[in-house]
């Protein structure tokens, strides 16, 4: 590690060296509008000619501002942005100049020769966070957001649907800036990719975000608006195994009014198979169990999302939006089990069958006000948000004995009816002092009450009897205050962002039967801090801080768990407390011409961290739950770079080292545990003749190990292959995941008495052709609002 910090002190050194030998005399600035809707247009392009000749260009930043440094002299000043008439003007540069607002006209002759080459890079890097624009990526075409999330620089899925960041599961998942039940629940498979615009990935947040999610955040922003008039989108999929996907998207805006309305439909199968050798000691005797189990998932989801802006006048909008999804998850699983005695003899062989089938029916209600003033960058947010949900999950479930004696089925069965409401208001306000210093502040409020009714029922022969006293309704109730303020600010190269944050918290759970009931109630303040220094235009350097806090939800809470399967189940546990995190980073990010680099070392402190834990009960079954453990100090070093040598070729990295020490006890037990690890992603996109685009992407996980778990190392695969048709309005898409037929988890489990070794793999690779055609659209999308968080 001491090898690693070396290497990326000097690297540092060496670039600032770089950057100090560029002298440069006078600074040209400005900001570039849309003359109508007067936004920013980021990554327009900035030029400077001298006799024809480029002298230097660069590209707005997210608040449409550029700034270069050119010797004085007489020059030609163009601005260029796609479907945007030119802007040129003859400046004379004596000594700095500001150009003020630079508004840019639509030109709609040029709409309709729009080439789809002219779109964004498919990863931005930036000090603050990385962003994955998903119109890039061919591997988005279809499938859902857990499975874009996949290719996203920092980010792992696993097999289950959990993400990851920086190999660490606490990170926040917002959508639009916003929590959604969708992100909590793990059931990101409901966004299709067809509607997300881009992912931000934010490692150490400012406090104008939520204070969750020790990892850092990530913000999925979905597709909004087009251009004045009627536009939108059709998308349709094919793929083997089974996977079928519709998604149309349609817009109509005029000058009052903006509709807008997404419908989309998928059905999806997946094969997954999973072998276990299990070893356990009862009464003194060794027990050999061999576990062969195949699933078959099936799941329909329908979405229609619906709603307006109401543009009331050129500073004040306002917006409501409805969101339904219709999901039906239904599974078929067969489970083999052999047991062995001590003497490697088999004991007995028994089958078990499931029917496992999970209607859920998820709506949101989204109002929003937006005014602006006339003082540029000053606006005033308001959303209110209303999320109601249902979520009923059934096991039917027939197990019994086929060796070395016969029985009689056994016929089970389990229920779980869920339902919430969830509520969100939150104001914002940003107040410019001038151009550079800018005040921020904002409240917000959120509530969620969560219901769980949960029974397990055996059938004796003529009636179905409650297994175990297993019956009882969970309540959950979630409160969580908040208000910040922030303040930025930039002196010639330096610039410095500080803020704080409060949030009182209250989390109550109780049940019916009175054997959970618990309360807490905790205030906490989250300072921020992001120092930066700008060597050049290109090269910059980040201290951060923030403090961030992990809540056990509902999900970490909840006490009953499946009974799937006769070895192993998970539970909640309605103990668990927040964990707290102290987050520092030192980041660096410069472009040399198409080279962008951008390395980062990061260390967290964490308090009251979460761990699973897996112990035997009475019965010998392996019951797994989460538990507080003392801390985790947590040092890495991470590299992501971007590469475009050639028009046609661009390439894009990144790697991530990382050790890790836990201490904790529990139940007597010593979870001490000191270790590494590590991730790579490698990525190509080649533009062939024709309109043709290739893509590809190869990840490789190291093994990962605690206490009482090692993960071994994986790797996996995807392909794409595009091509533009019909003036360039509509693109046919092939991909194929899991090409390698590699996205398996090799995972073993020890504790005392046992040890339990997993292999869980999804069946074979996945291929899908998908075609798009666009209509009235262009690539470059604006906002619906100044400001938009909503769809």
């Amino acid at each position: 590690m001491i090898r690693i910090l070396c290497i990326v002190l000097f690297s540092f050194g060496s670039l600032l060296a770089f950057g100090n030998e560029i002298k440069v005399e006078k600074n040209i600035s400005g900001i570039i509008l849309d003359a109508e809707s007067r936004e920013p247009l980021a990554y327009a392009t900035v030029a400077v000619y001298y006799n024809g000749t480029l002298i230097d260009g660069i590209i707005t930043k997210e608040d449409g501002k550029f700034s270069m440094k050119v010797k004085p002299g007489d020059y030609l000043l163009k601005v260029e942005f796609l479907s945007y008439k030119t802007f040129e003007k003859q400046i004379t540069l004596k000594d700095h100049l500001d150009l003020g607002v630079i508004a840019l006209q639509v030109d709609l002759q040029a709409l309709e020769a729009v080439e789809v080459n002219a779109e964004r890079s498919k990863v931005e890097l930036k000090l603050d966070k990385k962003v994955f624009n998903v119109g890039k990526d061919l591997l988005a075409q279809n499938g859902s957001l857990s499975q874009v999330l996949d290719n996203v620089p920092s980010v792992a899925v696993d097999l289950e649907g959990v993400v990851s960041l920086r190999g660490n599961t606490n990170v926040s998942v917002l959508i639009n800036g916003k929590p959604s039940v969708l992100a909590t629940n793990n059931s990101l498979d409901q966004i299709s990719a067809q509607n997300i615009e881009r992912i931000e990935v934010i490692t150490n947040p400012s406090s104008r975000y939520q204070a969750a999610g020790t990892a850092g955040i990530i913000n999925v922003i979905l597709k909004k608006n087009k251009l004045e008039g009627f536009s939108g989108s059709v998308s349709l999929s094919s793929g083997s195994p089974a996977d079928y996907n519709f998604n149309t998207h349609l817009n109509y805006k005029t000058k009052k009014f903006n509709f807008f309305s997404t419908f989309g439909y998928r059905f999806v199968d997946n094969i997954i198979t999973q072998d276990v050798n299990q070893s356990s000691i009862v009464n003194g005797h060794t027990v050999i169990l061999d576990q062969v189990a195949e699933e078959k998932r099936n799941a329909k989801i329908k979405s229609l999302f619906i709603g307006a802006d109401y543009f009331i006048n050129d500073q004040n909008t306002i917006t409501a939006s409805f969101y339904k999804t219709l999901r039906r998850f239904k599974n078929n699983t067969s489970y083999h089990y052999d047991y062995f005695d001590d003497q490697t003899m088999l004991d007995s062989t028994l089958v078990r069958y499931e029917n496992y089938l999970e209607p859920q029916d998820h709506n949101q209600l989204e109002l929003s006000y937006v005014k602006t003033f006339d003082k540029e960058g000053q606006k005033l947010t308001l959303d209110f948000q209303y999320d109601f949900w249902d979520d009923d999950e059934m096991e039917n479930l027939t197990t019994h004995q086929v060796g070395i004696t016969e029985s009689d089925p056994l016929f089970s069965r389990t229920r779980d009816i869920e339902s919430s409401k969830d509520y969100l208001v939150q104001l914002d306000f940003i107040r410019p002092f001038n151009k550079n210093a800018i005040f921020e502040t904002g409240l917000r409020g959120e509530t969620r009450i969560i219901t769980s009714d949960y029974k397990v029922e055996e059938f004796d022969g003529a009636n179905w009897e409650i297994y175990k006293d297993i019956a009882n309704v969970l309540d959950y109730k979630e409160e969580i205050g908040g208000a910040y303020v922030q303040v930025s600010n930039k002196v010639n190269k330096f610039s410095y962002q500080l803020g704080l944050r409060a949030e009182i918290t209250k989390i109550s759970i109780s049940d019916k039967k009175n054997v959970f009931k618990d309360s807490k109630k905790y205030t906490n303040l989250f300072p921020t801090a992001h120092l930066t220094y700008s060597f050049t235009e290109s090269t910059n350097m980040q201290l951060s801080y923030s403090k961030r806090i992990n809540r056990p939800g509902f999900w970490y809470l909840n006490p009953f768990g499946g009974l799937a399967e006769l070895n192993t189940q998970r539970q909640g546990n309605p103990d668990m407390d927040p964990a707290f995190t102290n987050v520092f980073e030192l980041g660096f990010l410069t472009q040399w011409g198409e080279l962008s680099i951008n390395p980062s070392i990061y260390f967290h402190h964490t308090t009251a961290y979460f761990e699973f834990y897996t112990d035997r009960d009475a019965d010998g079954v392996l019951i797994t739950k989460p538990i507080n453990l003392d801390h985790e100090n947590r040092i890495g070093f991470e590299l992501s770079t971007t590469y475009t040598p050639y028009k046609w070729l661009r390439l894009s990295g990144e790697l991530n080292y990382y050790s890790y020490q836990q201490r904790g006890d529990f139940n007597d037990q010593n979870f001490d545990f000191d270790d590494s690890s590590w991730f790579t992603r490698i990525s190509s996109r080649v533009k062939l003749p024709s309109n043709f685009t290739l893509q590809a992407s190869y990840n490789f996980r190291g093994e990962n190990e605690s206490a009482q778990t090692i993960i071994k190392s994986r790797y996996f695969m995807d392909l794409g292959m595009s091509k533009n048709l019909l003036r360039n309005n509509a693109t046919l898409t092939l991909n194929v995941r899991n090409l390698l037929n590699s996205r398996e988890e090799y995972l073993t489990r020890t504790g005392e008495n046992f040890n339990y070794q997993s292999h869980r793999k999804i069946k074979g690779p996945r291929y899908s052709l998908t075609f798009n055609y666009r209509f009235n659209q262009k690539s470059n999308t604006k906002n619906r609002r100044p400001g938009a968080s909503n769809r």
